[in-house]
């Protein structure tokens, strides 16, 4: 953990500040009053009209318990949402603390990279987990806001999942805790298994500095966005942010190859009709070197 607890203020304080429900309205009508006006300060008739206050007096004492945490003013004598009232606004707006459990059957939503069965996906318990039914291998099975299923028509879940999951991807390939947006080191390991299989891929493990968060992932995942990988995938007709990832065979389906201990050097290739790109990765999954090259016929 970083010193940022030696400057930060008691929870329980700051959740008080908003724990009435009068202060929320408040702090909602705010939000919403700067969002249709595009980031203008909104006045204090106008935010008391919105939040439904009668009592003047009363008004002005909830909204200063709300400065200057969650409420600033503006320059012009008006109000604006601070960025913690807005993230906690949205909080609530996206079923974090108040969904009472959100869920959406299994269902298939293409083809398994590893076996070529059936991958479904569902959500349940805040979790968004998509596996193959024949192989049971896991996709993912990760953290999702009950807005992400509860939100969209459901013949639209699939794209929404492969965005979503694509989303905290790139996230945590640029060093950013999808939980609190601390800062993340990432490792490459060695498998723990016993060298065939599944077990025999490289383990990507990102562990946050700040909360203490840790998730793994496939090497392929870490360099889905790299220029190199992205371009190899555009020369062969297909867009990496419009696929769902699980449709990506070609990143996952190589265990990555360790070529130095001292410092920790990685290889792995991702191949896309007739094209390759080498990757050296070093031991926090940064792309050192690539090379594309086409792909060798292979003897009969």
């Amino acid at each position: 953990m970083s010193d940022g607890e030696d400057r930060a203020t008691d929870p329980g304080e700051v959740f008080a500040a908003v724990a009435n429900e009068t202060r929320f309205d408040i702090l909602r009508a705010l939000w919403h009053l700067t969002r249709a006006s595009e980031g203008e300060a909104a006045s204090f008739a106008e935010i008391r009209s919105e939040a439904g206050v009668r009592d003047s007096g009363q008004f002005n004492y909830h909204l200063q318990e709300l400065m200057p945490r969650f409420v600033a003013e503006a320059d012009d004598g008006g109000y604006v949402v601070t960025y913690a009232g807005a993230r906690l606004v949205g909080a609530v707006v996206s079923g974090v603390y108040t969904d009472d459990g959100t869920s959406v059957e299994p269902r298939p939503v293409g083809e398994c990279p590893n076996c070529g069965g059936t991958v479904e996906a569902g959500y349940e318990t805040e979790q968004m987990r998509i596996e193959c039914v024949d192989c049971e291998v896991t996709v993912t099975d990760m953290p999702a806001p009950p807005v992400v299923a509860a939100g969209h028509d459901p013949q639209d879940l699939p794209s929404v999942y492969s965005q979503y999951l694509y989303t905290e991807t790139e996230r945590m390939n640029r060093g950013f805790c999808p939980s609190c947006s601390g800062r993340i080191d990432t490792t490459i390991r060695e498998p723990d298994g016993d060298g065939s299989g599944l077990e025999a891929y490289l383990d990507v493990v990102h562990e946050c500095r700040e909360c203490g968060a840790r998730s793994h992932s496939a090497l392929g995942a870490t360099v889905i966005d790299h220029p190199a990988v992205v371009s190899l995938y555009h020369d062969a007709g297909i867009d990496v942010r419009e696929t769902p990832i699980w449709e990506l065979g070609e990143l996952f389906d190589t265990p990555g190859e360790i070529l130095g201990e001292d410092p920790l050097r990685v290889e792995t290739t991702v191949e896309v009709d007739g094209e390759a790109v080498d990757l050296l990765l070093d031991g926090s999954s940064n792309v050192i070197e690539s090379e594309r090259r086409p792909v060798e016929a292979e003897d009969d």
